[in-house]
């Protein structure tokens, strides 16, 4: 993706799957990526990178205003702005009926993908109008659209990131901050692939899709960098999904 040399860039979540790949595709195309996440191991591996790309980690709790604000300030500090952010950060369902959810598994899931979502957002609007704009991706999930079953907690928790960058779009639209969300279908990251793997049988096999298969990483990566990219310059609370058809089936 051209336009991204020396723009500097966030990615929560970015120690392993959609945000790992997201890493790697911004440090090929020249970006100064801040490698955003709670796991110390796997953002430190991301960042260092085989490459040798320009990136920083900084350990991160997005469900902590105070760590997200700290996270926007070291983007900050290291590379003097900051331009854009992909915000991958999240956990998955109990696989529980509605009525079996606890107040702490519904928690749990809200204060990371929605509570979380919104401190991301918040702060990293905060530091781009100092600079005069810039774009914002949130990762919600086609869960946002879908009844999924046994998937009360997660399919509120997206539908809400939905409605926040509805909302921080109109709100910073004429200060040339774009903010939209991307919603992937099933992907095969390390967290994806142990949920499926703990899922009750009733749940039956997986979810269908036109092209008889779960995304890579990278597939959902690239359509992220696409949307805070120059090229989707008019792209603005829209709500973006990369599911391989399973909305039309």
């Amino acid at each position: 993706m051209s336009g991204l040399q020396g723009r500097s860039v966030i990615v929560t979540g970015g120690g392993s799957g959609i945000g790992c790949a997201a890493v790697e595709l911004l440090c090929d195309a020249g970006a100064l990526v801040t490698v955003a996440d709670l796991n110390v191991e796997g953002g430190q591996a991301v960042a260092a990178g085989p490459r040798g790309k320009v990136a920083q980690f900084v350990r991160t709790d997005v469900a902590s205003e105070e760590s997200v604000a700290a996270m926007v300030a070291a983007a900050v500090s290291r590379f003097g702005k900051l331009d854009a952010a992909i915000n991958a950060a999240g956990v998955v369902q109990h696989w529980k009926r509605v009525a079996d959810i606890t107040s702490a598994e519904w928690d749990f899931v809200n204060n990371i993908n929605l509570r979380g979502m919104f401190f991301c957002i918040k702060h990293q609007i905060r530091a781009m109008l100092q600079t005069g704009g810039g774009a914002i991706v949130a990762i919600s999930s086609i869960a946002a659209n879908l009844g999924l079953n046994m998937s009360g907690e997660y399919c509120a928790s997206k539908s809400g990131v939905m409605g926040l960058v509805r909302a921080a779009a109109t709100d910073y639209a004429k200060s040339n901050i774009r903010v939209n969300a991307l919603l992937p279908g099933s992907t095969r990251t390390p967290m994806v692939e142990k949920a499926l793997a703990s899922k009750p049988s009733e749940l039956g096999g997986p979810i269908q899709v036109l092209t008889g298969r779960m995304a890579e990483p990278a597939e959902i990566a690239h359509g992220a960098i696409w949307m805070i990219s120059d090229q989707a310059s008019f792209m603005t609370g829209n709500s973006m999904t990369l599911d391989g058809g399973i909305s039309i089936v």
